[in-house]
């Protein structure tokens, strides 16, 4: 589903934000990428769906080495990848509804087929009371389960999620962490990077760990 072939990424000042990364995920696996601030979790996930391209290595996805897709086919790459980022960005003056809308209204779906998806996503993440409610009338964790669904709405394959707990309490978090567990049961490949190593160790997930932008090693679920 998703593979690394000696992958680096440099900085414009030389330095090396990934280097000689090499990594394979099977389809509907679930993976944590941990490590010190600036160890290259960020960096890694953003090369998956194009959102930044590496130096040199190969990236695939589905088999697609996603380095030579033209710019017609890279936003059909990213309708198969879900991403959810530490930071909500939730648009303030619109609804829940129409935040989790967003993906669907730029891919062209019905109003029908909009609705339907929209409600279903919401209800997944236990928010489908507040579809008519903005975000700042939502706690931090309503916020972010909003950007989930959001992240989810698409259907997509793959769902990566940077940091999203960041900003919220342990209960929480372990909260947001079940919502991905729950994706994952049903195919969806997960992809997490995050520092709070204690909370990733309550999981039995496995985990690659980063140093310096080199990939370490993978420790097996517990």
């Amino acid at each position: 589903m998703i593979e690394f072939e000696r992958v680096n990424r440099r900085h414009a000042n030389g330095q090396f934000a990934l280097e000689n990364v090499s990594f394979s995920i099977e389809p509907g696996s679930m993976v944590f990428v941990t490590g010190h601030s600036g160890a290259g979790k960020s960096t890694l996930l953003k090369l998956i769906p194009r959102l930044d391209r590496p130096t040199s290595g190969r990236i695939k996805v589905g088999g697609l080495d996603i380095n030579k897709l033209s710019k017609h086919h890279i936003p059909l790459l990213r309708r198969q990848i879900g991403v959810v980022f530490q930071e909500h960005n939730l648009l303030l003056d619109r609804r829940v509804f129409d935040n989790v809308a967003l993906p669907l209204q730029v891919s062209a779906y019905s109003y029908r087929d909009i609705a339907r998806r929209v409600r279903a996503a919401l209800d997944k993440v236990g928010l489908l009371h507040r579809e008519r409610a903005y975000p700042a009338e939502l706690s931090g964790g309503e916020q972010q389960r909003v950007n989930i669904a959001r992240a989810m709405v698409n259907r997509p394959r793959i769902l990566l999620a940077d940091e999203p707990t960041g900003n919220l309490d342990p209960e929480l978090s372990r909260e947001i962490y079940r919502q991905f567990i729950q994706f994952n049961d049903v195919g969806v490949t997960v992809m997490i990077a995050s520092h709070e190593l204690q909370l990733l160790k309550s999981f039995n997930v496995p985990r690659m760990v980063l140093s310096h932008g080199r990939l370490i090693r993978i420790e097996e679920a517990p």
